[in-house]
């Protein structure tokens, strides 16, 4: 595909706002943020399965459940890493990223992160397979500055929250 630098791209006219607006776009650059602070990160947004799963690594090739969880939920993670010690292969490590707001006068409860029940169920069967689950989030503030909180992956940490898809499948299943 050809980019015509001369053609004029239609823009927001004044300011745009990252913070308030395209919420996929925050959540993409929070997790290029995360995938540049720990090494050896993967987006599943920048690749696609065969790439890696099939890679022979310096530890070797994947073992097989990794790479039957890895294809069957792939759309469903943000990043993953191999983790390996002495070119031996160790584990999976998953990583939930969350982008927030910071507003000083919120209340406690409007910081709780959502999370969809697929995404939940992926991330407690990955925690059953005894891969290493984490979850991060990133806290964007006014001033362009951030923070970055990595812990453990906590089911309670989240809310249910399925959107517009909870909404679509109510109505799909209502008109039966």
């Amino acid at each position: 595909m050809v980019f015509d630098i001369n053609k004029k791209i239609p823009l927001n006219k004044g300011k745009c706002d990252l913070r308030r607006q395209n919420h996929v776009m925050k959540g993409e650059i929070g997790e290029i943020i995360i995938k540049n602070k720990i090494p050896y990160l993967h987006r599943t947004k920048e690749l696609k399965p065969r790439d890696i799963l099939d890679y022979n690594f310096p530890f070797g090739k994947l073992p097989l459940t990794i790479k039957r969880f890895l294809t069957k939920h792939w759309h469903t993670l943000d990043l993953f890493r191999f983790v390996s010690e002495n070119y031996k292969f160790k584990n999976l490590e998953l990583y939930e990223v969350k982008v927030r707001n910071y507003y000083p006068n919120l209340r406690k409860e409007a910081y709780i992160p959502d999370i969809t029940r697929n995404e939940l169920k992926v991330y407690k069967t990955a925690l059953k397979l005894g891969f290493v689950v984490k979850s991060a989030t990133i806290w964007f503030y006014d001033d362009w500055r951030y923070d970055i909180t990595i812990k453990d992956f906590n089911p309670k940490d989240f809310k249910i929250h399925d959107g517009s898809k909870s909404f679509l499948n109510f109505l799909k299943n209502s008109s039966r």
